[in-house]
């Protein structure tokens, strides 16, 4: 469900769980139930993979990109640069997905230098030969362990890390970056019994037509605006939410009891949002923000 809500609104999403429960199968399956990439996406992503000497047939075929560095990436890996610069995979992954696995593992200078192209869409890259600007536009998905050594609350695997070594584990993210994750979602390994019946649930390709169908509706919510009723950020996403005076003062009382800073206040509405896209409906109801909620990290910075 998170990873349905992550492909029909374009939400960052972070999963947590022990070694073997399956995150980075997931994460390889997101791609499959997003929307194809339009003509004009897939020329912008095509034109980074071109200046990096990749191929991009699967680009021009309408697929959304998945890219997937290794902890060990440099920041010139991850981010663009070198002697002659060139995009990074921050870049490779315009328009579709950047999938960071171990994301603790990752170095934490290179991990916050991300939460500048998250906000604007693209990186910006100060050399010597001059100033260079990519498109770096991607959902962010990452997958982490609960502790350095992955057992934390496993009911078949006894965790031997101190507290000491998990908070220390924990923080290598940081507040910030983690409050840039719209949805947070723990997961645990499947039972035997789960493993034997797998293939009885809902396909890719049902997942898939849901997605569309809320895309679709969101582009109809969003048809073309007058000059006179045009307006920007919070107060667009507060129009859009269409909240009734009920609705908004049992979010105003939710956001206090949670605790909710001023950005995880508009990235909850922003994520009720496109769960009520996903039932068509042209209103946020108390029961979208209350499953949003229900995927916010308690522990992040300031909130």
């Amino acid at each position: 469900r998170a990873l349905q809500i992550a492909a029909a609104g374009g939400h960052n999403l972070i999963m947590t769980g022990p070694p073997g429960a399956g995150k980075t199968m997931l994460a390889q399956r997101l791609v499959t139930i997003m929307p194809p990439l339009t003509e004009s996406e897939a020329l912008e992503s095509a034109l980074a993979y071109s200046v990096k000497g990749l191929e991009y047939a699967d680009l021009i075929a309408c697929r959304r990109p998945f890219r997937a560095p290794h902890h060990a990436s440099t920041a010139v890996g991850l981010l663009g640069g070198g002697q002659p610069v060139k995009p990074g995979e921050i870049s490779l992954a315009h328009n579709g997905v950047l999938f960071l696995d171990e994301m603790p593992e990752f170095a934490s200078t290179v991990l916050q230098q991300l939460r500048q192209p998250l906000e604007s869409g693209y990186i910006s890259l100060a050399r010597a030969g001059g100033n260079y600007r990519f498109p770096a536009r991607f959902l962010l998905l990452a997958a982490a362990n609960p502790c350095p050594c992955g057992y934390l609350g496993d009911p078949q695997r006894r965790c031997r890390c101190s507290e000491v070594q998990i908070e220390r584990y924990r923080n290598r993210i940081g507040g910030p970056l983690m409050d840039r994750f719209d949805l947070a979602v723990d997961i645990q390994r499947s039972d035997p019994h789960e493993v034997l019946e797998s293939g009885k649930g809902t396909s890719s390709a049902a997942l898939a037509e849901e997605v569309a169908c809320a895309c679709a509706f969101r582009s109809w919510r969003l048809r073309p605006r007058t000059d006179d009723e045009r307006v920007a950020g919070e107060e667009l996403l507060l129009e859009q939410a269409r909240l009734t005076d009920a609705t908004r003062h049992s979010f105003e009382r939710l956001a206090r009891s949670f605790s909710l800073s001023g950005r995880g206040i508009m990235r909850t509405l922003s994520v009720s949002r496109t769960i009520a896209d996903m039932r068509e409906s042209e209103q946020v109801d108390e029961e979208d923000i209350l499953e949003a909620l229900m995927y916010r990290r308690q522990d992040t910075s300031g909130e």
